[in-house]
């Protein structure tokens, strides 16, 4: 059963049915994001995504009280050209249209805004290449950040429905990371623009979680 409450779908709509325009785009560069979301130094920006789908959520019991549990998120993933070039699915599934994926676990979690999913760092826990081993988009990717996110946090009201599932729509801008290679000229994608990021240290990481994948 697929619900999207009214209000709630009305009021995202206007904001998710659509990649960010161009200037939303823009990421943050890696040194201005929280310690717990940094690539380390290691690392290289290898490609920047905007996802435009759902997070998903299950009515669940705990004891005799009933509650929205994050089961992951299912999203399009586009590149700058506006071309769809892969999909995210539950379980931090990344796969390009290739046939390379990566499978990711979350090593860190920021809440940048209490109205939409918090920030993350996932590190690569497997990867895997499309036609040929090691070739293909996400084949060599070891951690991915998920910045710029918009909606994706379920209603503030209980479920009241065991075993009912809920989608709402988000959007963010996922950077993938790749191992630096010494000596070797890098044609990786960098940021445009380095803008100032504010984060909330009002709540902790953990009010987030269950929420998006």
């Amino acid at each position: 059963m697929r619900i999207v409450p009214v209000a709630l779908l009305a009021g995202s709509l206007a904001a998710c049915a659509l990649p960010p325009s161009q200037a939303q785009q823009i990421p943050p560069a890696n040194a201005t994001l929280p310690a717990s979301l940094r690539a380390t130094p290691q690392e290289i920006l290898q490609d920047v995504l905007t996802a435009v789908g759902d997070t998903t959520y299950s009515c669940r019991r705990d004891g005799n009280r009933l509650s929205w549990v994050g089961t992951g998120s299912e999203a399009t993933l586009v590149d700058a050209a506006r071309q769809s070039v892969g999909t995210v699915a539950p379980g931090r599934y990344f796969t390009a249209y290739d046939g390379s994926y990566m499978i990711g676990r979350v090593t860190g979690e920021e809440i940048v805004t209490t109205r939409a999913l918090p920030w993350q760092r996932l590190a690569a826990r497997f990867n895997a290449g499309g036609a040929r081993q090691g070739e293909g988009r996400f084949a060599r990717s070891t951690s991915v950040q998920r910045v710029q996110t918009t909606g994706g946090l379920p209603p503030v009201t209980a479920c009241d429905q065991e075993g009912t599932s809920l989608f709402v729509p988000y959007t963010a801008t996922y950077l993938f990371y790749r191992a630096a290679e010494p000596a070797a000229a890098d044609s990786a994608v960098a940021p445009v623009a380095t803008p100032t990021l504010a984060v909330l240290h009002g709540e902790t990481p953990g009010a987030a979680q269950n929420q998006g994948q």
